[in-house]
């Protein structure tokens, strides 16, 4: 019944379908308890997961739709991306979102993850303080940061012409979180979000290496087939597996998908599209099968 309504919604335009989504995620987090079997619960970054299934970034741009989230089986959520002023149709910028995380309270029921990044209209020798200003007001609301490099047009860190000013960006994050650490004493791991259709992953991730963050998303489909796209998980998490661990995100419509990242050595995985077409019963079913196939992770 959901992905009939998911269709007539979604041929006036993606927008409507996730609106439908979130309406439903809304209305069965109202009702349903369906918390993850203990069986999938691991660590990440130092952070306990529920479940290794959470939502992407862009789903839940202000932040709403936590509190339904851990009754459907997610193991945790990513909200945001956070910019500083507000955007329409992509943030309604960092003030607005700051007031609703004010009100989810520690200890959070599973792991909140914040994804900040900068304003379209940002010069770029002002970037590293979208990022900074984000990190600082934020800080003491999320469990980990994630830091998204660009958006579609609008200043991009993933272009090797702006690898010197990535630098820049992520030297100062690494210093301004220490100084937030030294502070309030509380560890917070920051994530990178690689999106692999725009290029340079392989130099990309050794940035991200060479900093030391904690984590590493890996998002869009990049070339090839699926076979291909899965090798090329597989050999980005051999590769990093004993310092940063690999979260997934992109083309998780299924079960099977989900077992099939974990299998190529992602440590986490993220859900968006899967939940816009399948709805709010995806996560649940997610688990049962991977409980059911007794996933070994690794």
């Amino acid at each position: 019944m959901y992905e009939t309504f998911s269709t007539l919604a979604g041929r006036f335009g993606a927008p409507y379908a996730r609106k439908l989504a979130a309406a439903s995620i809304r209305m069965a987090g109202a009702f349903e308890s369906a918390s993850p079997p203990p069986g999938l619960r691991r660590t990440v970054m130092g952070l306990s997961f529920p479940s290794p299934v959470g939502l992407a970034a862009g789903f839940d741009k202000r932040g709403t739709l936590y509190p339904a989230l851990p009754g459907l089986g997610f193991g945790f959520a990513e909200i945001g991306s956070v910019i500083p002023r507000p955007e329409p149709g992509r943030s309604p910028g960092l003030m607005a979102v700051m007031q609703r995380l004010a009100s989810y309270r520690a200890p959070r029921p599973i792991p909140l993850g914040v994804s900040i990044s900068m304003n379209r209209a940002t010069p770029l020798k002002q970037i590293p303080m979208d990022y900074l200003d984000c990190l600082q007001k934020l800080w003491r609301y999320a469990d980990y940061i994630t830091l998204n490099l660009g958006v579609r047009a609008g200043p991009d860190l993933h272009l090797p012409e702006n690898r010197a000013l990535l630098h820049v960006v992520f030297s100062a994050i690494k210093r301004e979180r220490w100084a937030l650490a030294s502070m309030d004493g509380r560890r917070v791991p920051i994530a990178v979000k690689i999106d692999q259709g725009r290029g340079h992953t392989a130099d990309l991730i050794d940035c991200v290496r060479e900093h030391g963050f904690d984590g590493l998303i890996l998002s869009g489909e990049g070339k090839g087939d699926k076979s291909a796209r899965l090798a090329a998980l597989e050999r980005f998490a051999n590769a990093l597996w004993d310092e940063i661990p690999v979260i997934s995100v992109g083309g998780i419509h299924t079960a099977r998908d989900a077992q099939e990242r974990l299998d190529a050595g992602a440590a986490l995985l993220q859900v968006y599209t899967g939940m816009v077409q399948s709805g709010p019963g995806l996560v649940k079913s997610i688990n049962a099968q991977l409980l059911a196939n007794s996933v070994g992770y690794r």
